[in-house]
């Protein structure tokens, strides 16, 4: 009756004061505040408290717990206590209308209870009061934990983790147990330590002999090592290469000893970092640089070239090419100006690559034409490729030469590119032939002889005459003349008729040397001398003979000519020739220029005037005999020795039987002789210098005749001579072809 009397007073305090019913948790664990440490302590918490208010508090198995308000109401308050986990009862009191109300209980478990503060009616004089409420504790006491503070780390460093009191609450050491697991050293140690590998809380729960629990949690924050990629290693052509260990700011620490952020690497190995960031955190890469030298290709200087083609060459000793002509060997063939490159990897698969700039200037055309004839006149030559330097057979250097004569000509072109060629042509060029018939001419005479000279053309006249020359009167006329080689030519000449002047030069003269002759013309009106002395009369002193014509021109222009002889007279010339027959000396007078003649036989003979005399000798010995002969211009003389050696010896028989003939001859003549006995005989035939050009001996003969020829001989005397033993006969033959 009394619980249910106090429900209704709770459910009439809800109704009347419904705040009473409304939870309010200003303090979630009161009790925490209190030291650990020592034991007994009373833990206390007062606060005012609305009525229907409940507070939490922990408690720990086997501790006596006094819970205690006061009010100054006229209300009874009634102290309940709860097992907050199971809602069991725990304690309570039931006073009615005091001052004070408290309530005692010893829980046996370790945990929250909830103190619930209920209002009862006592009296109606107030609305509301305030409630103290104490609550004591007392026996071994609760656990209490505070652990150290929060903690930052790199990966995989190793931090302690701690508690900053760690009181026993009796004598029982407390068990540690964090989580996640960690590595303890021992379950009565509350620091611990564990490596580092990811953010997270680690909690530490206390647990005493009484099994009553403590917790409470620290963050270990887990600092990043700083991100160090050098990359995979790396296989490049040349170089170099740029490492960078990122993270701007850290302390770095390369192989190479170097502390920078980035390394340049023109070199072939192995190549590490170590990286600490601000946060004391490190981490380090390694790569692997292999460094192959790039190949080395060059096509030579830009070039210029003449020929149609031009071979490059990339060099030996790649494994691919690649043109830009489309050629995947080692050379390619250019053709055509433009750029060429070429790229070229060698057997690490490294590249390189050149370009040349080529130029193909094309040989200049050069022709000359075909081979060209034609009839006189001049033949230009052209070499084309205006702008060019031209190079002439002929030693002319322009574009055209013009040639004038037959000949095989030829020109070299070079253009301003520094490329050549050349042709050559054979050019014949025929004499035109000179028509020239002479000006239109009055004639003094019925006809003159019109000359197309050109000997060995042909020739047409315009009276269908075909010969070099025709006799034409008055009249028009014209030739075409054609020489051999085709080439022809035209003239016309126009013959008058007038009277010629009769025009004579005088009679024929004869001089001696060094005189002189006074030539006279006549019948003209002026004169012209085949001297060139354009006068009437001319004086001469030819030194030979020599004929002179003059040229009369009378009033009309028509001219006559005559020829006057003069004659120079040579000089007497004395000349003999001889022959001896026994005793008798036979001269031939081989003299000019002799109108009269005197010898001189050299033995007191007196003088002989014949022109070819014979002498008989009476003595034999050496004369010598002069010959002087008188002429026109003057004398001369002439002297030879005549030896006579036979005198009285002369063959007989044969003086009587000798026989020459035909006698003067041709060179051809027969000699005949006979003896009145058997002898031997030579037969000579000697000039009148005392050559021999014949010669024939015979043996033990009576009779002889024999034709002699003097084929090679010239004209003039000879002397035949038969010598015997019993003497000598001579006898003169004359030659005259």
């Amino acid at each position: 009756m009394k619980q249910t009397l106090r429900n209704l007073v709770v459910i009439f305090s809800l109704f009347i004061f419904p705040e009473l019913g409304k939870s309010q948790c200003p303090n979630d664990n009161v009790l925490v505040a209190g030291n650990l440490t020592p034991p007994g302590v009373t833990l206390s918490t007062t606060q005012n408290y609305q009525f229907g208010q409940y507070v939490l508090a922990n408690v720990v198995a086997g501790a006596n717990y006094t819970v205690s308000t006061c009010s100054n109401s006229s209300f009874d308050t009634q102290l309940t206590v709860y097992n907050d986990a199971t809602g069991a009862f725990l304690a309570y009191n039931d006073d009615f209308c005091g001052l004070r109300s408290q309530t005692s209980f010893t829980p046996n478990f370790c945990g929250e209870v909830r103190v619930l503060v209920d209002l009862f009616f006592c009296s109606t004089s107030t609305s509301s009061v305030d409630v103290t409420m104490t609550m004591n504790t007392a026996g071994s006491g609760i656990p209490s934990l505070t652990s150290a503070p929060d903690l930052q780390a790199c990966t995989n460093n190793t931090v302690t983790l701690g508690i900053a009191n760690n009181g026993s609450g009796g004598t029982t050491p407390y068990a540690y147990d964090w989580q996640p697991p960690t590595n303890l050293a021992s379950s009565t140690v509350p620091q611990t330590t564990a490596t580092v590998t990811a953010t997270q809380d680690y909690t530490l729960t206390l647990t005493d002999a009484n099994g009553c629990k403590a917790t409470d949690t620290v963050l270990v924050t887990l600092l990043p090592a700083p991100t160090v990629n050098l990359g995979n290693d790396t296989t490049l052509c040349g170089g170099p290469i740029l490492l960078d260990a990122q993270n701007p700011g850290a302390t770095y620490l390369w192989s190479t000893g170097a502390g920078t952020q980035t390394l340049n690497v023109t070199l072939s190995g192995n190549y590490s970092v170590a990286v600490q960031d601000l946060n004391g955190c490190m981490n380090s890469d390694n790569i692997i640089i292999t460094i192959n030298p790039n190949p080395v290709v060059s096509l030579g200087n830009d070039t210029s070239t003449c020929n149609a083609n031009l071979t490059l060459d990339a060099g030996a000793g790649f494994s691919n090419y690649s043109w830009t002509t489309g050629s995947s060997v080692q050379t390619t063939n250019v053709t055509s100006t433009g750029n060429v490159a070429v790229l070229v990897t060698d057997g690490n698969g490294c590249q390189a690559s050149d370009t040349v700039n080529v130029t193909m200037n094309p040989a200049p055309t050069v022709n000359l034409g075909a081979d060209t004839t034609q009839c006189g006149g001049t033949v230009t030559l052209n070499a084309g490729n205006p702008g060019a330097l031209y190079f002439w057979s002929n030693s002319t250097s322009s574009q055209t030469t013009s040639v004038s004569s037959t000949g095989t000509y030829s020109v070299d072109v070079i253009t301003a590119a520094g490329c050549s060629n050349s042709d050559t042509i054979n050019v014949t060029i025929n004499n035109q032939p000179n028509a020239n018939l002479g000006p239109d001419t009055a004639i003094c005479t019925a006809a003159i002889v019109l000359d197309a000279g050109n000997p060995g053309a042909t020739y047409l006249w315009n009276n269908a005459a075909t010969s070099q020359t025709i006799s034409a009167g008055t009249g028009t006329w014209s030739v075409q003349i054609t020489d051999p080689s085709g080439c022809s030519a035209q003239d016309t000449v126009v013959v008058t008729a007038n009277v010629p002047p009769s025009v004579s030069a005088g009679p024929d003269q004869d001089i001696c040397p060094s005189q002189s002759a006074t030539l006279t013309g006549s019948g003209g009106l002026t004169y012209v001398w085949s001297t060139g002395a354009p006068t009437q009369s001319i004086s001469v002193s030819p030194s030979t003979t020599t004929t002179y014509y003059v040229t009369g021109t009378d009033i009309n222009g028509c001219s006559a000519s005559d020829v006057v002889l003069v004659n120079v007279l040579p000089g007497s010339n004395a000349q003999f020739i001889f022959n001896v027959t026994g005793a008798t000396a036979n001269f031939t007078n081989q003299s000019t220029n002799a109108v009269s003649y005197s010898w001189n036989f050299g033995d007191a003979s007196g003088t002989n005037t014949s022109a070819n005399p014979s002498h008989t000798y009476n003595v034999n010995g050496t004369y010598t005999v002069t010959l002087t002969v008188t002429g026109p211009c003057g004398t001369d003389t002439y002297t030879q020795v005549v030896t006579i050696t036979q005198v009285g010896l002369q063959d007989v028989d044969l003086a009587n039987s000798l026989s020459i003939y035909p006698n003067p001859n041709d060179g051809q003549f027969t000699v005949s002789f006979e003896f009145s006995k058997a002898k031997n005989v030579t037969i000579e035939v000697v000039d009148v210098a005392g050559r021999n050009i014949f010669t024939d001996e015979e043996s033990n003969i009576t009779s002889f005749k024999k034709e002699i020829g003097l084929t090679a001989a010239d004209n003039g005397m000879y002397l035949v001579r038969i010598l015997t033993n019993d003497g000598v006969v001579t006898e003169k033959v004359m030659v005259q072809r």
